[in-house]
């Protein structure tokens, strides 16, 4: 028991590395994301508890929904960043090759 003690707190101490760490960097990392996530699945709990317990207030339901469409946009613009970062990543690397290529032509004509 002494080693799942020791194993589950190291990842919460890096979840709040993390977290602070992207206070002081821009963008995002793994530990953001995952204490967003945790937040906002507790925050579907609350809510779906509040649902049963009124049963069915609007005011409740209209909550949940909204929660749902803030977590998917959220998590959709989070993808949208990664793919332009990665676009922006094969784009800076093709351009490298094309400089590499060229110099190695200029260096083959001035022999």
């Amino acid at each position: 028991m002494a080693t799942q003690a020791s194993t589950a707190k190291p990842q919460s101490r890096s979840m709040l590395a993390d977290i602070v760490d992207s206070i002081f960097t821009p963008g995002t990392n793994s530990g953001l994301i995952r204490a967003m996530d945790m937040s906002f699945y507790a925050l579907f709990a609350v809510l779906v508890v509040m649902v049963v317990l009124t049963r069915g207030n609007g005011h409740i339901c209209a909550l949940f929904a909204l929660s749902v469409g803030l977590f998917a946009s959220i998590k959709w613009f989070l993808v949208q960043i990664a793919e332009a970062e990665e676009q922006h990543r094969r784009e800076r690397l093709a351009k490298e090759q094309q400089q590499e290529a060229d110099a190695a032509i200029k260096g083959g004509k001035a022999q």
